[in-house]
Protein backbone atom coordinates (compact mmCIF):
# COMPACT_ATOMS: atom_id res chain seq x y z
CA UNK A 1 0.00 0.00 0.00
CA UNK A 2 1.25 3.46 -0.93
CA UNK A 3 2.13 5.95 1.76
CA UNK A 4 -0.10 9.08 1.66
CA UNK A 5 1.53 12.17 0.20
CA UNK A 6 1.94 15.39 2.13
CA UNK A 7 0.02 17.90 0.00
CA UNK A 8 1.86 20.85 1.52
CA UNK A 9 5.29 19.72 0.34
CA UNK A 10 4.63 17.50 -2.70
CA UNK A 11 3.10 18.48 -6.01
CA UNK A 12 -0.62 17.87 -6.34
CA UNK A 13 -1.37 15.51 -9.18
CA UNK A 14 -4.46 16.24 -11.25
CA UNK A 15 -5.85 12.91 -12.38
CA UNK A 16 -8.37 12.35 -15.16
CA UNK A 17 -11.18 11.98 -12.63
CA UNK A 18 -10.20 15.20 -10.86
CA UNK A 19 -9.94 16.96 -14.23
CA UNK A 20 -13.51 15.82 -15.07
CA UNK A 21 -14.81 17.04 -11.71
CA UNK A 22 -13.07 20.41 -12.12
CA UNK A 23 -14.41 20.73 -15.67
CA UNK A 24 -17.96 20.03 -14.47
CA UNK A 25 -17.50 22.50 -11.63
CA UNK A 26 -16.31 25.18 -14.07
CA UNK A 27 -19.32 24.62 -16.35
CA UNK A 28 -21.81 24.87 -13.47
CA UNK A 29 -20.03 27.92 -12.07
CA UNK A 30 -20.22 29.61 -15.47
CA UNK A 31 -23.93 28.77 -15.81
CA UNK A 32 -24.74 30.10 -12.33
CA UNK A 33 -22.68 33.25 -12.85
CA UNK A 34 -24.43 34.02 -16.14
CA UNK A 35 -27.83 33.50 -14.47
CA UNK A 36 -26.69 35.82 -11.65
CA UNK A 37 -25.64 38.48 -14.16
CA UNK A 38 -28.98 38.18 -15.99
CA UNK A 39 -30.84 38.64 -12.68
CA UNK A 40 -28.54 41.55 -11.86
CA UNK A 41 -29.36 43.23 -15.16
CA UNK A 42 -33.08 42.55 -14.61
CA UNK A 43 -33.02 44.15 -11.16
CA UNK A 44 -31.13 47.14 -12.53
CA UNK A 45 -33.70 47.55 -15.32
CA UNK A 46 -36.54 47.28 -12.78
CA UNK A 47 -34.90 49.93 -10.60
CA UNK A 48 -34.90 52.30 -13.59
CA UNK A 49 -38.51 51.37 -14.35
CA UNK A 50 -39.52 52.09 -10.75
CA UNK A 51 -37.70 55.42 -10.74
CA UNK A 52 -38.88 56.80 -14.06
CA UNK A 53 -42.28 55.17 -14.62
CA UNK A 54 -43.84 53.97 -11.37
CA UNK A 55 -42.77 56.93 -9.25
CA UNK A 56 -44.43 59.67 -11.35
CA UNK A 57 -47.64 57.67 -11.78
CA UNK A 58 -47.94 57.00 -8.03
CA UNK A 59 -47.22 60.64 -7.24
CA UNK A 60 -50.00 61.79 -9.62
CA UNK A 61 -52.59 59.26 -8.37
CA UNK A 62 -51.84 59.13 -4.63
CA UNK A 63 -49.81 62.25 -3.88
CA UNK A 64 -46.80 60.25 -2.71
CA UNK A 65 -44.54 57.66 -4.21
CA UNK A 66 -42.50 54.73 -3.02
CA UNK A 67 -40.79 54.60 -6.42
CA UNK A 68 -37.48 56.14 -5.27
CA UNK A 69 -37.28 53.76 -2.31
CA UNK A 70 -38.07 50.74 -4.47
CA UNK A 71 -35.62 51.95 -7.09
CA UNK A 72 -32.86 52.41 -4.50
CA UNK A 73 -33.53 48.95 -3.04
CA UNK A 74 -33.36 47.20 -6.41
CA UNK A 75 -30.31 49.22 -7.43
CA UNK A 76 -28.55 48.17 -4.22
CA UNK A 77 -29.55 44.51 -4.73
CA UNK A 78 -28.34 44.53 -8.34
CA UNK A 79 -24.95 45.94 -7.29
CA UNK A 80 -24.73 43.43 -4.42
CA UNK A 81 -25.45 40.55 -6.82
CA UNK A 82 -23.05 41.85 -9.48
CA UNK A 83 -19.84 41.26 -7.50
CA UNK A 84 -20.35 37.60 -6.57
CA UNK A 85 -21.56 36.84 -10.10
CA UNK A 86 -18.44 38.40 -11.62
CA UNK A 87 -16.15 36.58 -9.19
CA UNK A 88 -17.86 33.27 -9.98
CA UNK A 89 -17.58 33.98 -13.70
CA UNK A 90 -13.86 34.75 -13.41
CA UNK A 91 -13.40 31.53 -11.42
CA UNK A 92 -15.13 29.48 -14.10
CA UNK A 93 -13.25 31.04 -17.01
CA UNK A 94 -9.85 30.71 -15.34
CA UNK A 95 -10.57 27.14 -14.27
CA UNK A 96 -11.58 26.22 -17.82
CA UNK A 97 -8.38 27.84 -19.12
CA UNK A 98 -6.33 25.94 -16.53
CA UNK A 99 -7.87 22.64 -17.61
CA UNK A 100 -7.28 23.35 -21.31
CA UNK A 101 -3.72 24.63 -20.95
CA UNK A 102 -2.73 22.52 -17.95
CA UNK A 103 -1.25 25.69 -16.39
CA UNK A 104 -0.69 25.94 -12.66
CA UNK A 105 -0.87 29.74 -12.67
CA UNK A 106 -4.40 29.70 -14.14
CA UNK A 107 -5.67 27.26 -11.54
CA UNK A 108 -4.13 29.39 -8.78
CA UNK A 109 -5.85 32.48 -10.20
CA UNK A 110 -9.13 30.58 -10.46
CA UNK A 111 -9.05 29.56 -6.82
CA UNK A 112 -7.99 33.07 -5.83
CA UNK A 113 -11.28 34.29 -7.36
CA UNK A 114 -13.18 31.54 -5.56
CA UNK A 115 -11.56 32.62 -2.30
CA UNK A 116 -12.60 36.23 -2.97
CA UNK A 117 -16.15 35.05 -3.62
CA UNK A 118 -16.28 33.19 -0.30
CA UNK A 119 -14.80 36.21 1.50
CA UNK A 120 -17.47 38.47 -0.03
CA UNK A 121 -20.27 36.09 0.96
CA UNK A 122 -18.81 35.74 4.47
CA UNK A 123 -18.65 39.52 4.94
CA UNK A 124 -22.24 39.90 3.72
CA UNK A 125 -23.39 37.19 6.13
CA UNK A 126 -21.56 38.88 9.04
CA UNK A 127 -23.23 42.20 8.19
CA UNK A 128 -26.67 40.58 8.00
CA UNK A 129 -26.14 38.76 11.30
CA UNK A 130 -24.98 42.00 12.95
CA UNK A 131 -28.09 43.81 11.67
CA UNK A 132 -30.32 41.01 12.95
CA UNK A 133 -28.63 41.10 16.34
CA UNK A 134 -29.00 44.88 16.54
CA UNK A 135 -32.69 44.66 15.60
CA UNK A 136 -33.29 41.98 18.24
CA UNK A 137 -31.53 44.06 20.89
CA UNK A 138 -33.49 47.13 19.80
CA UNK A 139 -36.78 45.20 19.95
CA UNK A 140 -36.01 43.85 23.44
CA UNK A 141 -34.99 47.29 24.73
CA UNK A 142 -38.06 48.89 23.15
CA UNK A 143 -40.32 46.23 24.68
CA UNK A 144 -39.15 46.88 28.24
CA UNK A 145 -39.34 50.67 28.05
Amino acid sequence: MEEPKDLLTDELEITGTLRNHLSGTAKWAKFLSVIGLVFCFGMFAFSLYAAFYVSPIMRIRYGFSLGPAISALYLFLSVALFFPSILLYKFSIRLQDAIKENARENIENAFLNLRSLFKFIGIVIMIVLALWLMSIVFAVVKTFH
